[in-house]
């Protein structure tokens, strides 16, 4: 008998069936696996290439980085990835944004400032925020310990932040228009002992933002359409009424609220925006808006740009928001063209010079290559504008510089503005009353009276004024003398009566400042430089008779008498005091405070509530000074968490009494005794006057 094997037939009928469902469900869901293989998987595996080639880098150089530690309970860490999985997957499924809000964790940090208790949570909308378990952004809230205090930053990888692009043009900003900065540093994250690479630890948008950029504290938004969300309303909603009151001009005053916006610093945005040929930076839900109280305007920001190549330039390439179409089309758009003719040429040198720049750039070696390239860009894209520009005939209408003077007496009893083209010339033996005005000097001033022959300057007590000075000219004020004035003209919430804001030419002589009626200052140097004050008084003043934010100056031969609460009053600045004299100030008589260094020189101190004070990281030295009959002659403590402990000099000044707290940095005190809770004792509780008013 014969077997006969029978033939076997491989059938392809599953392996077609199978193909035709893959390529079926390939095209119905196509999306999906690209997001899910793409954008997530390979998106991922790329920043772990990244971060393994900076390690490499790094380590064949010898950088050394700044290192973040992150440790939160076990149990905390598998809620927060839960979290970031739903976040990815909700992404993988629908390809919608991440839109919900996240939770915070209890948290401990440990960098080269020091530890601190925080909370931490995810944050971001786009996946690159949270497509990578162990690479994903992360928000720290601290909780107030020293140096640190309760600020907010961001934890981003660099590709995120298109490794230099945001770094680089938060530079150029702050250079070219003097605008608001965010700040980034470059650090390695342990997380929970696990290596999450290289991160960008960025501003955000509270406070500390703000007065990091030496502005004083008020309101932070973005508009959205026809509505306006507020980032920032300050410590236990400070700033809602002024929000209310912003949101009332937007809804019901159009026309007049984008008056309130700051186009010179616009300028620098849209500007920026060209050169990266990225329109995101601009769009609603990223421009971000600071009021400055100074000026009374709503300064722009800059965060969330790429860099691409352009092609040809055209201002219609970028895709402007209905409220900066607006702006533009109003304020910018006539002069445009040449501010970029002036302002682009500028920016080679900033990328080459700048020091707060390079130093990011020496952190960031490992991404070397990326930075170049991103460089290289910009700069093509800056000359392929500047050549498009060359090609039309756009013409700068230059200002004529003119002189507007006053000869004899005179009322005034409207607003003035002194354009920048201007100077103001008030000639001796002028009486000028201002009754209920609002003066704004953006250009030149000098009232320059003689000694027999002084300038009077005087607001009826019933319709006081106030003066505004925002000016890069000479400001000179000779042989003059100012009554009754008050803050309450200005309508900016500024807090002076006479405000210098940005001035760096300031001479004050042989002058006098009386009786000012309302607000916290007489006067207030805000970021001016080179002021000098001499042979002048200060007297019957309604609170400080002087604050300085962020200045230089020098003052010599004054006297400060009957002053309301301070009469010097600083932060963050230098100011050298000789040869003054402060009589009865129902608080301090002089105070330093957050990084402020002060000199203070054979000065007389008397009747004061307390004579010197030094708080929150700032240096005073006081030499060959004489105190007398003050309730309290020394006090040195930190009041804000985020500064570290003051320190004081004493040299040959007498003294009777002093409150300093440990840790302070004290010289010239034999025997010293510390207190504890120095702040406590001080604003009207034993010493001092109360800051609630």
């Amino acid at each position: 008998m014969r077997y006969f094997r029978k033939e076997n037939k491989t059938s392809f009928k599953p392996l077609i069936i199978m193909a035709i469902f893959l390529f079926t469900f390939s095209l119905l869901f196509k999306n999906t696996i690209y997001r899910s293989f793409v954008s997530i998987n390979l998106g991922s595996l790329y920043i772990d290439y990244l971060n393994l080639r900076a390690d490499i880098i790094y380590a064949y150089n010898k950088n050394e980085v700044n290192k973040t530690t992150v440790n939160i309970s076990p149990s905390n860490y598998v809620k927060l990835q839960k979290e970031r999985s739903k976040m990815s997957s909700n992404y993988i499924l629908t390809g919608e944004l991440w839109n919900s809000e996240n939770q915070y964790y209890k948290t401990k940090i440990e960098n080269s400032i020091g530890k601190s208790k925080a909370e931490l949570k995810l944050f971001g909308m786009n996946p690159d925020h949270y497509r990578d378990p162990d690479g994903h952004s992360f928000r720290v809230k601290y909780d107030g310990s020293i140096g640190f205090g309760n600020k907010k930053v961001n934890f981003i990888n660099p590709r995120s932040r298109d490794y230099n692009t945001d770094v680089l043009a938060n530079v150029i900003f702050k250079q070219l228009s003097g605008g608001i900065s965010l700040k980034y540093d470059v650090n390695k994250v342990v997380f929970n002992k696990k290596d999450y690479g290289y991160y960008l630890v960025e501003d955000f948008f509270d406070k500390y933002l703000i007065e990091g950029n030496q502005r004083r504290e008020s309101v932070i938004f973005e508009i959205i359409g026809d509505s306006i969300h507020f980032n920032h309303i300050g410590d236990d909603d400070e700033f809602l009424f002024f929000s209310e009151e912003i949101e009332n001009n937007l809804n019901n005053d159009y026309d007049n609220f984008l008056k309130l916006f700051d186009v010179e610093k616009l300028k620098g945005i849209l500007l920026i925006s060209l050169i990266i040929n990225d329109s995101h930076p601009i769009g609603p839900i990223n421009l971000h808006w600071i009021h400055n109280p100074v000026t009374g305007l709503f300064e722009p920001t800059f965060r969330e740009g790429f860099t691409y190549p352009l092609e040809n330039f055209d201002i219609n390439n970028l895709a402007l928001s209905p409220l900066v179409k607006d702006l533009y089309l109003r304020y910018v758009k006539e002069d445009f063209y040449h501010y970029l003719s002036e302002k682009l040429p500028l920016i080679e040198k900033i990328i080459e010079t700048n020091s707060e720049y390079l130093n990011f750039k020496n952190k960031m070696t490992g991404f070397y290559s990326k930075i170049d390239s991103r460089e290289k860009i910009i700069l093509s894209n800056i000359s392929k504008i500047l050549n498009s520009i060359k090609k039309t005939n756009f013409h700068n209408k230059k200002l004529k510089q003119t002189k507007v003077e006053i000869k004899k007496d005179t009322l005034i009893k409207d607003n003035w503005t002194i354009k920048n083209n201007e100077t103001l010339i008030i000639h001796p033996g002028t009486k000028i009353t201002l009754e209920d005005a609002y003066i704004k000097i953006f250009g030149g001033l000098q009232i320059l009276g003689g000694i027999d022959n002084r300038i009077n300057i005087t607001c009826p007590i019933t319709n006081p004024s106030s003066i505004f000075i925002n000016s890069s000219k000479q400001i000179q004020m000779l042989n003059v003398d100012f009554y009754n004035f008050s803050n309450t003209k200005s309508p900016f919430k500024q807090p002076a009566s006479i405000t210098f804001y940005e001035s760096d030419d300031v001479f004050i002589s042989n002058s006098t400042f009386n009786n000012n009626l309302e607000g916290d200052d007489y006067l207030n140097f805000f970021r001016s430089k080179n002021v000098r004050i001499q042979r002048s008084k200060i007297t019957n003043t309604y609170s400080d008779a002087l604050d300085s934010d962020f200045s230089e100056l020098t003052i010599k031969d004054c006297d400060f008498n009957n002053i309301g609460n301070d009469a010097i009053d600083g932060s963050g600045s230098y100011i050298k005091i000789e040869n003054c004299n402060f009589i009865s100030s129902q608080d301090k008589a002089v105070s330093a405070g957050e990084n402020s260094e002060f000199v203070i020189n054979n000065s007389f101190f008397e009747n004061n509530e307390i004579a010197i004070v030094s708080k929150d990281n700032s240096s005073v030295i006081s030499s060959d000074n004489i105190l007398v009959n003050n309730t309290l002659d020394l006090a040195v403590f930190k009041k804000k968490k985020i500064y570290n402990h003051p320190s004081l000099s004493i040299i040959n000044t007498n003294y009777k009494n002093y409150l300093i707290e440990k840790k302070s940095i004290i010289k010239g005190i034999e025997d010293l005794e510390y207190t504890s809770n120095v702040e406590e004792k001080l604003y009207g509780n034993l010493y001092g006057k109360s800051s609630k008013r």
